[in-house]
C-alpha cells in the first residue's frame, strides 16, 4: 500500500464521492431519458422503489419525472463539479503558495456537510417528491397545493447546508491566499479592490492603493488569481441562494403551523431577477473563471511553456468577474414582464462580453500549445483540448440564444438545456475535472495511468457522447420539443432514443475511466481512501503471515 499525505488523501476523496455524485446524476439522467421515449418501460422500477416510499399514495409518473428532474442538477452541480473543484482547490492552492491550508480542520468539515447537504436534496426529491425545479421560481416553491411541503422543507434545508458549507469553503481558501505567511500580507478588503479593478483604477486616477496586492502584474500565480477572483462569484452565489431558501423556509414552517404567509408579499420578478443573479454566478461566472484558471495551470504545465500572454489573461480574468456580474438577465429575455432594458443591456450586450473574454482564454491556452511543439497528447491534454472543444461548442450555442428574437424561439425547449447547458457541464467541465484527476493522480500518488489505451477509449466515448446528445437534444429542441416537459408518444421519439445511445456512450466512458483509475490505485489504495490505515493493516496481516 502506498503512503498517501494527509492533503494528498482528502483530494482524492473529494473526488471519489464527487465521482459517485456523477454517476447518480448520469443514472437520473438516464432513466429521464427513458421515460421521455416511452413511460412503460419504467413502470416495473417505479413500483418497486414506490414499495420503500413512506407516501400515502402512490406517485404518478409525472410526479417521479419532476422529481428526479428537480433533484438531478443539484447532484450534478453541487454533488459532482464542487466536490471536485473542492478537492482540487485544497491541493493546489497551497501547493502553488507554498503554504499549508490555513484550516485545515474545515476540510472533513467541507466534505461532510457537501455530501449531507446534496444527500437531503436528493432525499428530498425521491422520497418528498419535491418537484419545483431547481429554479425555484416564486411562488411555486410556497404553492403547497402543487408541491409538498414536506418536501419543500427538506429541499431548502439541504441546500441551505450546502450554502454554509461553500461560506466556509470559500473563507478557507481567502484565508489561505490572505494569511500573514504571504509576503503580501494584505487584507480581504484589499484584495476584493484588487479583485474588482478598483486598485487599477485608482492607479489611473493618481491615487495609487499600495496596500492592495498587485494581481495584474507580477503578482500571484494566475490559477490564484483565478481562484480568488471566481470565489468572490461563489461566495455571492452561496449568500443569494442562502437567502431564497431561507425565504421558502420560512413560507413552509409557517404554513406547517397552520398560520400561512401571502406569497403575494414577495414580488415574484423582483425574486426571478434576485435568484438568477445568484444562480448565474456558477453559471456564468464559476463555470468560466474557475474553467480559464485551470487552463492556464494545466496548459503551461503539460506542454512546458509559459502561459501566452500571462499578463494579459489575468486583466481578462477581471474582466469575466465584471461581466459575470451583470449577464443574468439572459435567463430572462424571453419573459416578457421584464423590462426591455434589462434584456437587451445585460441580456444581450454584456452577455456578449462573456465570448469576448471566453475567445481570449481559449486563445491563450491555444496559442501555448501551438507555441509549445512537439508536444506529447498526455491523458491530461486531451481531456483539457475536449474542455476547450466543449466549451467552445456550448458556447457558441450560448452566443445564439443571448439575442432577444432568437431567445423567443429556443429558451424553453430542449435546445438550451442540451447544446448549452449540457455541453458546457458534461463536455466542457466534465473533460476538464478528468484533465485534472488525470494529471494529480500521479502527482498525488506517485502511480503513473496504468493504460493508456483505456485514456483513449474513456475519450472517445465520452466526446461523442456528450457531444452528440448535445446535437441530438438540440436538434430536438429546433423542432419545437420543449424542456422540463413530460412528453408521451410524440414525434420527438427518435431524438431521444438516438440521445439514450449517446448517454449508454457515456456511461459506458465513465466506466472505462473508473476501471483504469482504481486498477491504476489497487483495490488496497483505492479502499484506503474510505477505511482506516488501521483497519487495512489488520486485514492485510493474515495475508503476508
Amino acid at each position: 500500500m502506498i503512503r498517501i499525505g494527509w492533503t494528498e488523501k482528502w483530494t482524492l476523496r473529494f473526488a471519489v464521492v464527487g465521482l459517485l455524485f456523477l454517476a447518480l446524476a448520469g443514472f437520473e439522467g438516464s432513466l429521464m431519458r427513458v421515460q421521455l421515449y416511452d413511460s412503460h418501460l419504467l413502470r416495473g422500477l417505479e413500483t418497486t422503489l414506490n414499495t420503500i416510499r413512506p407516501l400515502v399514495k402512490e406517485p404518478s409518473s409525472a410526479e417521479l419525472y419532476y422529481a428526479m428532474l428537480s433533484a438531478h442538477p443539484i447532484v450534478g452541480v453541487y454533488g459532482f463539479a464542487y466536490l471536485c473543484v473542492m478537492g482540487a482547490f485544497y491541493f493546489l492552492v497551497p501547493f502553488l503558495l507554498k503554504k499549508e491550508i490555513r484550516h485545515k480542520r474545515l476540510v472533513p468539515v467541507n466534505f461532510t456537510l457537501q455530501i449531507i447537504g446534496v444527500l437531503i436534496c436528493w432525499m428530498a426529491g425521491f422520497f418528498g417528491l419535491f418537484n419545483a425545479l431547481y429554479t425555484l421560481y416564486w411562488p411555486l416553491p410556497v404553492s403547497y397545493d402543487r408541491v409538498p411541503i414536506i418536501g419543500s422543507l427538506a429541499f431548502s434545508i439541504g441546500a441551505a447546508i450546502i450554502m454554509v458549507n461553500i461560506l466556509l469553503f470559500s473563507y478557507n481558501i481567502f484565508s489561505t491566499v490572505l494569511s500573514k505567511s504571504n509576503p503580501g500580507n494584505y487584507s480581504i478588503w484589499q484584495f476584493l479592490r484588487a479583485a474588482l479593478g478598483i486598485s487599477r483604477l485608482m492607479k489611473w486616477l493618481g491615487r495609487e492603493d499600495k496596500g492592495a496586492p498587485n494581481l495584474d502584474h507580477n503578482g500571484l500565480p494566475v490559477f490564484i488569481v483565478a481562484v480568488g477572483r471566481g470565489s468572490i462569484d461563489t461566495v455571492i452565489n452561496a449568500i443569494v441562494l442562502l437567502i431564497a431558501g431561507g425565504l421558502i423556509l420560512i413560507y413552509g414552517v409557517a404554513t406547517l403551523l397552520q398560520m400561512p404567509l401571502d406569497p403575494h408579499a414577495v414580488d415574484a420578478l423582483v425574486y426571478k431577477n434576485w435568484f438568477w443573479w445568484g444562480l448565474d454566478m456558477v453559471a456564468d461566472g464559476n463555470v468560466l473563471i474557475y474553467t480559464a484558471g485551470v487552463w492556464y495551470l494545466l496548459v503551461p504545465l503539460l506542454v512546458g511553456r509559459k502561459l501566452f500572454g500571462e499578463q494579459v489573461v489575468r486583466t481578462v480574468i477581471m474582466v469575466d468577474l465584471l461581466v459575470s456580474l451583470g449577464v443574468w438577465s439572459h435567463h430572462l429575455l424571453a419573459d416578457r414582464p421584464q423590462p426591455l432594458a434589462m434584456r437587451l443591456v445585460s441580456g444581450q450586450f454584456i452577455t456578449w462580453g462573456e465570448f469576448f473574454t471566453m475567445g481570449l482564454t481559449v486563445f491563450a491556452s491555444m496559442m501555448t500549445i501551438w507555441l509549445a511543439r512537439p508536444i506529447k497528447l498526455s491523458p491530461a491534454l486531451k481531456f483539457v483540448l475536449g474542455s476547450i472543444f466543449g466549451l467552445v461548442m456550448g458556447g457558441a450555442a450560448g452566443l445564439i440564444q443571448a439575442n432577444t428574437g432568437l431567445n423567443l424561439i429556443f429558451h424553453n425547449t430542449q435546445w438550451v438545456v442540451a447544446l448549452h447547458a449540457h455541453t458546457m457541464l458534461l463536455t466542457g467541465l466534465g473533460s476538464l475535472i478528468f484533465a485534472v484527476i488525470y494529471a494529480l493522480l500521479p502527482m498525488l500518488t506517485q502511480l503513473e495511468i496504468r493504460s493508456q489505451r483505456l485514456v483513449d477509449v474513456h475519450f472517445w466515448l465520452w466526446m461523442v457522447g456528450c457531444a452528440g446528445m448535445g446535437l441530438v437534444m438540440s436538434r430536438a429542441g429546433a423542432t419545437g420539443m420543449l424542456r422540463r416537459t413530460l412528453y408521451e408518444t410524440t414525434q420527438y421519439q427518435p431524438y431521444t432514443l438516438l440521445a439514450i445511445i449517446a448517454t449508454l456512450l457515456i456511461a459506458a466512458g465513465f466506466l472505462v475511466f473508473l476501471y483504469n483509475i482504481i486498477t491504476t490505485l489497487g483495490m488496497v489504495n483505492a479502499l484506503s481512501l474510505a477505511v482506516p490505515d488501521k483497519w487495512l493493516a489488520r486485514w492485510s496481516a493474515p495475508a503476508k503471515a
